[in-house]
């Protein structure tokens, strides 16, 4: 059997903890920098951070509102969290005590826990998924190509960087996206192998469908509750925009989903800077 990663995002959805709980936990010490290597399984990148007293690899999760931890069996509160495929699983919970990568140190954070059974015997030494509840707590430089990763306080773009601005009343990362002239809400989730996913059930999908050829494909996708198969259709677009950003030969991918969603395949050959001081997102095409 084929296994593809696709789709992480994971949404508190049932027995919700408030959003005290969820934001809770700081960071030691609170001025920082901090950098690393991280590997990739298929698009997705695994960075390496130290819990327990071992280093375990996370998946990055922009599009995972809470953190998610491996565990061979659920521990804690009970609560329903939802994938982007709307699939509804419950989960353990639990407060982090240290979760550090390098000399930093998240403390106190809230997070879920299951036994991810798929991802833990297909990545080595596999932690968990990093949500935004870590992710939210520093700003993110990602040399893509490079497979390198710096964390700070302190601004780590430049001037050859285009923005794509932030939702600033959405805790998650939503941006307006153009396509043909046409302005879209979609979400930045770096938990998704995409390059641009659209539900079946929108009016992009209608439009982009009557416009483009698109061609059937069975595939399997793992998200919250394990791996389904899916028929998607498959089809490329002349161009997505984020203001001045514009990214040309999109490939799309029409499925049941959520919502419109930017994933990670978006920005292979880019630099992204999640500047959460300034809700946005920083990205420097490198071709």
């Amino acid at each position: 059997m084929r296994f593809i990663f696709f789709i992480l995002t994971a949404v508190v959805v049932l027995g919700c903890p408030s959003t005290d709980v969820v934001d809770q936990g700081s960071v030691i010490p609170s001025d920082f920098y901090a950098e690393s290597e991280f590997t990739t399984a298929k698009t997705l990148i695994l960075i390496p951070f130290e819990m327990d007293g071992e280093v375990k690899n996370f998946l990055f999760d922009t599009g995972a509102t809470v953190t998610t931890v491996q565990r061979d069996s659920i521990m804690g509160d009970i609560v329903e969290v939802r994938g982007a495929s709307n699939r509804v699983v419950e989960n353990g919970s639990e407060t982090i005590e240290s979760l550090k990568f390098g000399d930093v140190d998240f403390v106190g954070t809230f997070a879920t826990n299951e036994n991810m059974i798929e991802l833990n015997e297909k990545i080595l030494n596999f932690g968990g998924v990093l949500g935004r509840t870590i992710i939210n707590k520093a700003n993110w430089l990602i040399n893509y190509p490079e497979r390198k990763v710096e964390i700070s306080t302190r601004d780590l773009s430049d001037d050859s960087y285009l923005d794509i601005i932030l939702d600033p009343s959405s805790s998650a990362p939503i941006a307006t996206v153009e396509v043909d002239g046409m302005n879209y809400e979609s979400i930045i989730d770096l938990g998704s192998t995409s390059v641009f996913n659209v539900p079946k059930d929108t009016e992009l999908a209608s439009q982009l469908l009557e416009k483009y050829e698109f061609e059937e494909s069975e595939r399997e996708r793992y998200t919250v509750g394990g791996t389904q198969k899916i028929t998607e259709l498959i089809g490329v677009i002349p161009s997505v925009k984020f203001g001045e950003l514009e990214f040309n030969d999109v490939l799309v991918n029409i499925n049941q989903s959520s919502q419109i969603r930017v994933g990670m395949s978006m920005f292979t050959e880019c630099l992204i800077y999640i500047d959460n001081d300034n809700d946005r997102y920083r990205i420097n095409k490198l071709n």
